[in-house]
């Protein structure tokens, strides 16, 4: 396998299972580790630094989600995500946001709301530059700001499990011409939304995006 991973600091995180784990589900997700490639415990462990039983527990976590799976006399490689599961993502999302957004907009503290306003300026500038790598950056911030001022945690746990998914997602979806810009004006319209304390129209913003990036990302998908 190449050379794609960097050692863990063992002081830093614990447990080492769990950040193996984050680190190999970000890389597949992200594309570092494309589907097909082969999982080698002990070459994955050399690369992080770990002893292989952590990188084991690590991939057996991987394959219960189903980011890989075990062939016969090849052992572990990365699987393919199917079109079914994007589609399942992607409708989860919808619901999951657009509640987010409904409670942001009743509970959003003056603090965040000023904060929103800065980010949302910032990504314009980000577009206007076609500065993708940034906007992207900008974009998860003004996300987890609204999950934060939703202020529920259990709902905030339930969309951090999709976050690797949604940033690999918008980076296809963003390279589909006009998505990066309309994106922007989308959450415009969801900061004034939240701005005006409307919730219902936060909520009806925050899922008609995810399905306007649904079909960005199947449209670069299979028509690029």
């Amino acid at each position: 396998m190449e050379k794609i991973l960097h050692p863990i600091n063992i002081r830093e995180y614990q447990p080492i299972s769990r950040e193996v784990f984050k680190i190999l589900r970000e890389a597949i997700l992200g594309g570092s580790l494309q589907p097909g490639t082969r999982l080698v415990e002990r070459e994955i462990a050399r690369q992080l630094g770990v002893s292989r039983t952590p990188v084991r527990e690590a991939i057996h976590k991987l394959e219960q989600e189903g980011l890989v799976r075990h062939i016969p006399r090849r052992g572990v490689v990365v699987a393919q995500i199917s079109e079914r599961e994007v589609h399942e993502v992607y409708m989860i999302r919808a619901v999951l946001e657009g509640l987010a957004a409904r409670l942001a907009a009743e509970r959003i503290s003056p603090g965040k709301l000023k904060r929103l306003s800065e980010l949302m300026e910032a990504m314009e500038k980000a577009c206007e530059r076609n500065d993708e790598q940034t906007l992207q950056t900008l974009h998860l911030e003004f996300n987890t700001l609204i999950y934060e001022a939703a202020e529920s945690p259990r709902l905030h746990q339930m969309i951090n499990y999709l976050v690797d998914y949604i940033a690999a997602f918008t980076k296809l979806g963003y390279s589909v011409p006009g998505r990066m810009r309309a994106a922007t004006q989308e959450h415009r319209a969801l900061a004034e939304a939240l701005t005006k304390g409307d919730g219902r129209l936060a909520e009806e913003i925050a899922r008609r995006h995810i399905e306007n990036s649904r079909e960005a990302y199947f449209m670069k998908k299979y028509f690029s």
